[in-house]
């Protein structure tokens, strides 16, 4: 287990104004404030705003030979175990006689869960999903037109997740607009099976073969801040609901969830995205940062290594260049100039801890929220959450370059940078490149 960060002696109760200085988050809701950007994982795709001041265009006098990314899975369908608290939230509101005095809260009355054939749909993409994979390919085509070669074969990669086929199918929709029409034909889509054990520290979820891999959920940091901020919420909607049913605080923390889940499930906002405030709203994203920190990135154990083998053959890819080949016994293969891979969210995040983005962030608290943190789940690994790379290939005169640096080197300097839901994040103590870019040495 991690240990607790330093903090303050001074322990915070539920009564004290704890919510009100951990929400110094201050200028974050407003007038234009959007729910869905404040979901943690539970939101379908959104772009990451600018929030580290790096133009995403192309540096001059650079341009990208290659690419390549982790993305998570497409929106979906609830897995059966929150499906299941669904079902029990609408027997519950079913069984009492309910009188609300706030007219945000008078759907409740007539609600039911939004799935209409939920023994095929549980765990599988949802149209929005088969929408975001469709156009993340054809963007990437868009995006990098000399990396691929009109109507030729592409290999892509993906976790066989054994619990849905929702990783396989996000690449097959990913597919679909990257290579139009002829997708069936010309994709090749090798699924990793990692539990396998000839698949050992080799495939897109290499923590299934970890004994001591355990991933608890951001626990206990969760588990206190969720002792904090969710009773104050409880108690204000039970005070405006009469009639012999009151909201479990189970009920109150997936709230959120379901404000995000039936919004892409159905396409139409989900009246529970009215029920939390702003702040409330915020709170509940902290609690997914913190759910995500400690069970999988920086905050956690041995977690926070285990796609470190991915990370290190991507690295290796760009420093041998486009036109590397690979010897496998009696078998060669060049890898295409766009490498496309799928995995879960526990995967993606282990991918971000080892990137070294957010090397210099302090550990979270459990007790208050860190208004400044760079880290925040939402911008990160939503639905199809993308940890994308690009290798930089820049002539000596880039600007931002050295020119000390510069004449060290050949004419073509070679760099990578790494995009997070389109938004380019530098790596730590590894910024001297054209755009805050980090040399391959």
């Amino acid at each position: 287990m991690p240990q607790y960060p330093s903090r303050s002696t001074t322990r915070c109760s539920i009564t004290s104004p704890v919510l009100a200085a951990s929400l110094a988050i201050a200028g974050v809701a407003g007038e234009d404030f959007d729910v869905l950007r404040h979901l943690g994982g539970n939101a379908q795709w959104l772009p990451g705003p600018e929030v580290t001041g790096i133009s995403s265009d192309i540096p001059s006098d650079c341009h990208v030979d290659l690419a390549a990314f982790f993305s998570r899975h497409g929106s979906r369908y609830p897995d059966p175990g929150a499906y299941a608290e669904w079902t029990s939230l609408h027997e519950r509101l079913q069984a009492a006689p309910l009188d609300v005095t706030d007219a945000k809260l008078v759907f409740l009355k007539t609600w039911k869960p939004v799935l209409t054939h939920p023994e095929r749909q549980i765990a599988q993409l949802s149209p929005t999903g088969y929408r975001e994979l469709h156009e993340m390919g054809t963007q990437w085509r868009l995006r990098y037109p000399t990396l691929y070669e009109y109507n030729t074969p592409f290999t892509m990669w993906a976790n066989w997740y054994k619990s849905s086929p929702r990783v396989r199918d996000s690449a097959r929709l990913f597919a679909q607009g990257f290579l139009g029409p002829n997708a069936t034909e010309l994709a090749t889509i090798y699924a990793l099976n990692s539990s396998d054990p000839r698949s050992w520290m080799n495939s897109l979820a290499t923590s299934d073969l970890c004994s001591a891999y355990e991933d608890e959920s951001g626990s206990p940091y969760k588990d206190e801040w969720e002792a904090i901020y969710l009773p104050p919420v409880r108690a204000r909607l039970n005070a405006k609901i009469h009639g012999g049913f009151n909201f479990t605080q189970k009920e109150v923390s997936i709230i959120p969830y379901l404000c995000g889940f039936e919004t892409q499930t159905t396409g139409r906002p989900s009246p529970f995205c009215d029920i939390f405030s702003e702040d409330e709203i915020l709170q509940y994203e902290y609690a997914q940062d913190l759910r995500y920190w400690y069970g999988n990135v920086l905050g956690s154990d041995i977690e926070k290594y285990q796609m470190l083998p991915v990370v290190d053959m991507l690295v290796r890819r760009f420093m041998d260049g486009p036109e590397a080949r690979y010897e496998n016994g009696n078998s060669t293969f060049t890898p295409p100039r766009i490498m496309a891979s799928f995995s879960n969210d526990g995967q993606i995040n282990q991918i971000i801890a080892a990137l070294g983005v957010f090397d210099n962030e302090p550990q979270l608290l459990g007790n208050m929220t860190l208004p400044n943190r760079l880290f925040r789940s939402s911008r990160l690994v939503l639905k199809r959450g993308t940890v994308a790379f690009e290798r930089l290939s820049c002539s000596s005169n880039s600007n931002e370059t050295s020119h000390a640096y510069a004449q060290d080197r050949s004419s073509d300097q070679k760099y990578m940078r790494i995009r997070l839901n389109e938004v380019v994040y530098p790596v730590a103590e590894c910024t001297s490149g054209p755009g805050s870019s980090c040399p391959l040495a």
